[in-house]
This record gives C-alpha cells, sequence and structure tokens, in this order.
C-alpha cells in the first residue's frame, strides 16, 4: 500500500458509527464519487424491482423462510407442481446484482463505495484503502436517536439485528468475518474520533 497510488476507497461500517456521513465528506474533500443509496437504486433498476423491495434486501442474508421457499421450488422437470417460477426472484439475486454493480463502478475510479463487503470484493485489488468506522453502542445509538427520532430501546435493536445481519452477508457471500480487523487498513473509532478528523485522517492518506 505504501508505494500505491490510491484510487478506491471501501468504508465498513457499524450501523449507527457515522459510514454514509463520513464517505459523503471525504467525497467532497477529495472530490470523488461516492457509491452508498444509489446502490439500491441501480440494483433496482437491473432487477426491475421497486427500491423499496430492494432496500429491504439489501445487505441482508436471505432468511429461513426465504431460503425454505426457495428449496422447495427446486422440483425436477418431470414432477411440475402447478408453480410458475418465471417472475419469481431468487433468493442471492439482489447481493449478486449488488456486486455487479459496485465492480462496474469500480472500473472507472476514483470512488469511493460504502458498505456491500466492498473490503472482500477488492481484497486483492491495488490501490484500494479499506476503512471501518466503528463506535460503542451507546455512541452510535445517540446518533441514531439524533438522526432518525427513534426511543433508545429502538435504536438499540436496530444496531444489533444490522449489525447482525451485515455481519451474516459478508459470511454468506464472502466467506469472511465482518469484523475482523486484518481485513481493514484502518479502523477509526467515531465514539472517540470526531467524523471531520477522520475524513482529515484518511484525506492525508490518500493524498
Amino acid at each position: 500500500m505504501q508505494n500505491e497510488q490510491i484510487d478506491l476507497i471501501t468504508v465498513s461500517r457499524e450501523f449507527g458509527a457515522g459510514g454514509s456521513d463520513f464517505a459523503a465528506e471525504l467525497g467532497k474533500h477529495l472530490d470523488w464519487p461516492v457509491l452508498d443509496q444509489d446502490i439500491i437504486r441501480r440494483v433496482a433498476s437491473r432487477l426491475q424491482l421497486e427500491v423499496g423491495t430492494v432496500e429491504r434486501l439489501d445487505e441482508h442474508p436471505p432468511n429461513w423462510l426465504a431460503r425454505v421457499t426457495s428449496a422447495l421450488l427446486i422440483t425436477p422437470p418431470e414432477l411440475p407442481v402447478g408453480i410458475d417460477t418465471t417472475h419469481l426472484l431468487r433468493m442471492d439475486s439482489v447481493a449478486e446484482a449488488a456486486q455487479n454493480v459496485v465492480v462496474e463502478a469500480a472500473e472507472k475510479p476514483p470512488l469511493i463505495v460504502v458498505g456491500h463487503s466492498g473490503q472482500n470484493i477488492f481484497a486483492a485489488r491495488p490501490g484500494t484503502l479499506h476503512v471501518r468506522l466503528i463506535a460503542p453502542l451507546d455512541s452510535r445509538v445517540d446518533r441514531l436517536v439524533a438522526r432518525f427520532g427513534w426511543d433508545r430501546d429502538a435504536a438499540t435493536g436496530r444496531a444489533h439485528h444490522i449489525d447482525a445481519d451485515r455481519s451474516a452477508y459478508a459470511e454468506r457471500y464472502y466467506h469472511h468475518e465482518w469484523r475482523d480487523p486484518l481485513l481493514y487498513h484502518v479502523l477509526i473509532n467515531t465514539g472517540r474520533v470526531a467524523i471531520a478528523d477522520a475524513v482529515t485522517l484518511v484525506e492525508a492518506m490518500v493524498r
């Protein structure tokens, strides 16, 4: 990494650690595009789905019901069950489309990619800096309450649930533990380091 020109940054983040804010500010400082929520819109367009549908499935592994349903629909052609599966969405289609969207966008760097296991997709890519934002749960809950107006119990529950889903997503599709520090070049605790200071730190590394 020391001798490489950095032209791609991946941002992994615990829910509520400020990953989207960090990426947006870093993009402004570097004058780089940021691929974050637009991933959902691009995936929806590819799969001809409603944006809301993709939002519910994005960065989430299939739940037990989706896995059972998928297994039941795999039937040999000599045993028709009268179910038209032509327009059914395969349970991994959203994750596959998201990876394709991210990979294609990275063909035209520079770029900042938020989430979607970018640290795994581009693990071997030269010129890529992998950043992870973490924070104590109380700090993340404070941020979520301020942003969404949730009560603390709801914010705590959402943080646990979404972090668990993101971890399971990385394990299912990339066979890596999401929290493994060896996947990243930089880990920043936004409970101790302000987003602005984190941006300054990473910008200095890039420049």
